[in-house]
C-alpha cells in the first residue's frame, strides 16, 4: 500500500506476469519481503496481468511520492511481456515525467541462474542423471527457445548428462515421444522447468509429467535463497 508517509525519495518495483495460482502471488510476496528486510526500502509489486495492481496503475503512482524509482522485471525470457508490456511502458513513462524511473536490467538466464541452478542440483543429489527436461512458457520470438536451448545444453554438459531435451509447456506429447524411442524406462530424469513462481503452466508442466515418468523436479526459481541475494545484488548497485 502507497502511502503519504512513506520514504518519498526511492523505491523498487517488482513486475511480474501474473497469474491465478495463489502460489504465485504468495511468492511474488516472499520475494518482496525478503528484499524489503534486506534495502530497508519502501518495495511494491505490480502485474502485466490476471492480478492487481496493473504495472500502469502501479507506477503512475509510485512516480508521484518518489523522486527516484527502480523497476525490475520478475521475468527470465525476452518475449513479448518483456519486450512490450515492460520495455515499452517503462520508456513511456520515463519521456512523461521528470522523476528517476530506472529499468533494472533482469536475471541472466546464462549469466546469473545457471551458475545458481548448477550449484543447487550439484548440493542436492548425489546420483547421476540420464536425462534433462527443460521447459519455459510459449513465446513466438526465436530467441525465448535458443536460450533455453543453450542453457539447457550447458547445464547438461556440465552435470555430464548425455541426453538434453527442452521444449515449450504445452509441447510434452512430442517430449513424450523422444522419451519413449529412447526405450530405458529405468532412466534417471531431471525435470527443470524454467519458471521464477509456481504459477499455472509450472504446475501444468509437473503434473503432465507425473502421469507418465518419474522425475526428479527442481522447483521454482523463487524458492532457492541465493536466486533472491542475486535480485538484492542487481538492486543494490542501482541504490
Amino acid at each position: 500500500m502507497i502511502t503519504k508517509e512513506s520514504n518519498k525519495e526511492l523505491a523498487i518495483v517488482l513486475c511480474g506476469h501474473g497469474s491465478r495460482n495463489l502460489n504465485y502471488l504468495s511468492e511474488v510476496v516472499r520475494i518482496r519481503e525478503a528484499l524489503s528486510k534486506k534495502l530497508g526500502l519502501d518495495i511494491f509489486e505490480c502485474y502485466i496481468e490476471i492480478n492487481k495492481p496493473p504495472i500502469e496503475e502501479c507506477l503512475d503512482k509510485v512516480r508521484e511520492i518518489y523522486k527516484k524509482v527502480l523497476i525490475f522485471p520478475l521475468l527470465l525470457f525476452e518475449g513479448r511481456h518483456m519486450l512490450k508490456d515492460v520495455n515499452e511502458k517503462i520508456l513511456s513513462l520515463i519521456k512523461n515525467t521528470n522523476k528517476e524511473v530506472v529499468l533494472i536490467n533482469k536475471l541472466s538466464l546464462l549469466n546469473d541462474i545457471f551458475p545458481i541452478i548448477l550449484n543447487i542440483i550439484n548440493n542436492k543429489y548425489s546420483e547421476k542423471f540420464d536425462i534433462l527436461v527443460t521447459s519455459c512458457s510459449f513465446s513466438k520470438n526465436r530467441k525465448v527457445k535458443k536460450e533455453l536451448e543453450v542453457y539447457s545444453h550447458r547445464l547438461s554438459f556440465s552435470l555430464k548428462i548425455s541426453k538434453t531435451i527442452f521444449h515449450f509447456v504445452g509441447e510434452e506429447k512430442s517430449v513424450f515421444k523422444e522419451l519413449k524411442k529412447l526405450g530405458n524406462n529405468s532412466a534417471k530424469i531431471l525435470l527443470h522447468p524454467v519458471f521464477f513462481f509456481n504459477g499455472y503452466l509450472y504446475k501444468k508442466n509437473i503434473d503432465t509429467f507425473s502421469q507418465f515418468f518419474t522425475t526428479e523436479n527442481l522447483s521454482p526459481l523463487a524458492h532457492y535463497d541465493d536466486i533472491i541475494e542475486s535480485i538484492f545484488q542487481k538492486l543494490i548497485v542501482k541504490i
